[in-house]
């Protein structure tokens, strides 16, 4: 290898282990001011913008166009062996929008349009990649750094019947680098990477009979995979090709049943939610045809029960109050950590609370909603290479928007 061909290939090497990818953050919060600040309940009663995650089916309870505009902002307080855990904290632009479709004859005020969006402020996407045998926290500290997007259509049928179904997108990176070596020596390199969209579909059904009312939600696994192919080329030593691959992170496949009841401006929802966990592949790939694979993750799957409550008051001329609360909680999917296999995941509490102020001024009906959520990490113990590890820490999820109808 030429001197002069060695610091490009450096770079090369030191671009592609910075690879970055997204995912989607409604996974760890759930989506919408009210659904946030109520456990990420939703699937039963959900009937605005934030349906597109919760529920597709309760798009068709919007009766006027809306759209909101919210700011969430996430901090950390991880530690590992009795020392901070280094995480960036995360914030990020909310933005949803409902639009009822203006059919006529049997389709009036049936169906329904909605789009949400989640925008980190500093970043696009983000992951990191790291060996396997380095402690990490695989699940929580990036996923609040994603861009989200998706959108969902619902429809009302007869006998009390919704159904609905969406999308959810998000983007991969793949790319290749190349360092090559002209005659005289001189080295350069090309970069050539590009996002590519992923897709997962949501499904969900709701049905409501007096008071109470039930939905079930099917959301497919989003993976944010990414795929960078290094080569060097006449360099004077023959190199493998090298692959920078694997999942920077997984949102698992999940189905979320729920049952709500609402009455006197009271709403309380129970539900659990199903993660299929056990298909999460792991963070990493093998870097080379003749590199050993890296561990199994050996993740389980995982059952999330969830309870969120609401009051509200409201007044003739459009005024409402509401508070709203809930609690849910959260298994690690993760094995204990081991000497080869370093990754740190704790079981969560999450208590959750919220407000919501509304006036109707000029035909339109103004909301403000603050919303937050503090995930306590239960303490827990593993063993890594240098010895003995317990982990643990909390999060905070702060939020606020502002909607308007008309």
């Amino acid at each position: 290898m030429t001197r002069a061909a060695r610091p490009a290939l450096a770079l090369a090497l030191t671009l592609a282990a910075a690879a970055r990818a997204e995912a989607s953050p409604q996974d760890l919060f759930g989506y919408g001011p009210r659904l946030v600040a109520m456990a990420g309940t939703g699937a039963s009663y959900a009937a605005d913008f934030s349906a597109v995650h919760a529920n597709p089916a309760g798009l068709s309870r919007l009766r006027a166009r809306e759209l909101t505009l919210g700011y969430v902002g996430t901090a950390f307080w991880l530690d590992a062996a009795g020392r901070p855990f280094s995480a960036d904290p995360g914030s990020a632009t909310i933005i949803g929008l409902g639009l009822p479709i203006p059919f006529g004859g049997a389709l009036r005020d049936r169906v329904a349009l909605g789009l949400g969006f989640f925008t980190p402020t500093n970043v696009i996407v983000r992951g990191r990649i790291l060996r396997p045998a380095t402690p990490q926290f695989v699940i929580l500290p990036d996923r609040v750094q994603t861009v989200a997007l998706q959108i969902g259509v619902g429809v009302a049928l007869p006998w009390g019947l919704r159904v609905g179904a969406g999308v959810m997108a998000m983007a991969g990176l793949t790319g290749t680098v190349l360092v090559s070596a002209d005659a005289s020596g001189r080295s350069s390199s090309r970069i050539d990477t590009q996002l590519v969209a992923t897709y997962a579909p949501v499904l969900g059904a709701q049905w409501e009979r007096g008071d109470w009312r039930v939905g079930a939600t099917y959301r497919g696994a989003l993976v944010a995979t990414f795929f960078v192919s290094i080569e060097a080329r006449d360099l004077g030593i023959n190199l493998p090709v090298f692959n920078i691959s694997g999942v920077a992170q997984y949102d698992p496949a999940q189905v979320q049943f729920e049952a709500a009841w609402q009455r006197r401006g009271w709403t309380a929802a129970v539900g659990v939610t199903g993660k299929q966990w056990s298909a999460y592949p792991g963070p990493t790939s093998a870097t080379t045809t003749n590199s050993p694979a890296p561990p199994a993750p050996d993740f389980s799957d995982t059952l999330v029960p969830r309870v969120g409550v609401e009051r509200r008051w409201s007044w003739g001329d459009g005024t409402h109050v509401a508070v709203r609360g809930g609690y849910f909680y959260e298994p690690t999917p993760a094995p204990p950590a081991t000497a080869e296999r370093a990754y740190l995941d704790n079981d969560r509490h999450v208590f959750t609370a919220g407000l919501s102020l509304g006036a109707t001024a000029g035909g339109s009906r103004y909301t403000v909603d603050l919303f937050s959520q503090a995930h306590w990490l239960a303490p827990r113990d593993g063993a890594v290479a240098a010895g003995p590890l317990s982990h643990g820490g909390a999060l905070l999820h702060l939020g606020t928007s502002v909607s308007v109808t008309f």
